[in-house]
């Protein structure tokens, strides 16, 4: 079975890193910039003992080189209501980069320096679900998503994870072939980048009853390219007999 989950940010360390140095891990986050000049801030989980001194030279604003793969996990995300002020946990999903190398390259640099690699991400998946398709704004620009499974290309230690789950959202001409091609089932070949941004979700508070929003942080896949490799949705072919009749 094909495999293939790779990601390399080239990125400005917001804030310090969390260490845990009892439990000989980390976590931070990078200031990235997609070839299209858009900003994403992905967190970064260093699960490797061996780099936590590496993270450790790390102060904000730092380029730092990360290499290693997108990871996804179940969490349990929390939510204070707006109108009793009781908290609310749901079950949610994180979705994070897992650190194979990390290498610190100093502040002489800028993004758009590394625009081209700041933030690029190979994945191989198979979609778990059909796509889901609407358009959206005065020129009703068509989106795209999907959810694909991931076959992880990296073993961690003490971790039984075989594959990792993220999300795909597509826009415009992609995002029209995506909605013909792709079926549940179908595997995908992906280079593209790993995009971060804040949405508000609607929560029905489990205390008082009463509904609110909430902001959430999430991460997704937006392809610069999809390739379509099995069980897609392509015209039948006609064969060369049947074109000289059709002429």
């Amino acid at each position: 079975m094909a495999r293939e989950n790779f990601v390399m940010l080239i990125g400005v360390v917001q804030g310090s890193p969390v260490i845990n140095k009892e439990k000989q891990r980390a976590r931070f986050s990078l200031q990235t910039m997609r070839r299209t000049g858009k900003i994403d801030y992905p967190i970064i989980n260093v699960l490797d003992k061996e780099l936590i001194p590496m993270v450790e030279t790390f102060t904000e604003g730092d380029f730092v080189v990360t290499k290693g793969f997108l990871a996804t996990n179940n969490v349990k995300k929390s939510a204070i209501c707006e109108h009793c002020s009781e908290k609310n946990i749901a079950p949610g999903m994180l979705t994070e980069i897992i650190a194979m190398g990390i290498q610190n390259i100093g502040k002489s640099h800028t993004l758009q320096d590394w625009a081209e690699m700041s933030n690029h991400l190979m994945v191989i998946g198979t979609l778990c679900i059909n796509p889901g398709t609407r358009r959206t704004g005065e020129e009703k620009t068509p989106n795209c998503q999907y959810q694909i499974a991931v076959n992880r290309s990296y073993i961690v230690k003490g971790q039984s994870v075989t594959a990792d789950y993220p999300w795909v959202k597509t826009t415009g001409e992609q995002a029209e072939q995506d909605s013909i091609r792709l079926q549940s089932g179908s595997q995908i070949y992906i280079r593209g980048a790993v995009q971060t941004r804040n949405l508000w979700r609607n929560v029905l508070c489990s205390h008082c009853g009463s509904a609110f929003r909430a902001e959430d942080f999430v991460a997704e896949i937006v392809p610069y390219s999809v390739e379509y490799l099995n069980k897609c949705i392509f015209p039948p072919r006609v064969s060369l007999t049947q074109e000289a009749i059709v002429s």
